[in-house]
């Protein structure tokens, strides 16, 4: 019963925070491809991510051999896509986790998406450590999206 009543709740909560228009999740961190996102407020919405920069083997390998402090450049391409009348503003934040459940790197940006534009993107930076990227479990992704 107790579960059940958690349950409810959580859905109830995350309904309020998405006609709010805030959003969050937790995701693996993708290392190929896309994850997909889905929030969606008046017409503006996140619709997935794809990590570019991710290290290559070669440079795991040089970081755990040679360099442990190496760091790499780690860009989250948000793509974003405005279906309504009006320009609305994108906030975005990444907080990646380590293994222990600490954050180890954090970063925000915000950004306009003009109305009926379909394809576009907002790009964030994560400059950390080759291997910390490599192992972090999980990022959690927040947004919020409102009209301008």
């Amino acid at each position: 019963m107790r579960k059940a009543l958690f349950v409810i709740l959580a859905l109830a909560a995350a309904r309020l925070s998405a006609e709010a228009g805030k959003f969050e999740k937790s995701i693996s961190i993708p290392k190929g491809g896309d994850a997909k996102i889905g929030w969606s407020r008046d017409g503006c919405s996140v619709q997935s991510v794809t990590v570019r920069n991710y290290p290559s083997n070669e440079d795991i390998d040089t970081a755990k051999r040679e360099k442990p402090d190496d760091k790499s450049w780690v860009w989250w391409d948000f793509h974003v896509e405005n279906r309504g009348s009006v320009k609305c503003k994108i906030s975005l934040w990444v907080d990646i986790y380590d293994r222990s459940g600490r954050v180890i790197k954090s970063s925000d940006r915000s950004d306009t998406v003009d109305a009926g534009k379909l394809d576009d993107n907002i790009r964030l930076s994560t400059r950390l450590k080759t291997l910390d990227i490599h192992d972090a479990p999980k990022a959690v992704l927040r947004g919020q999206i409102g009209l301008k």
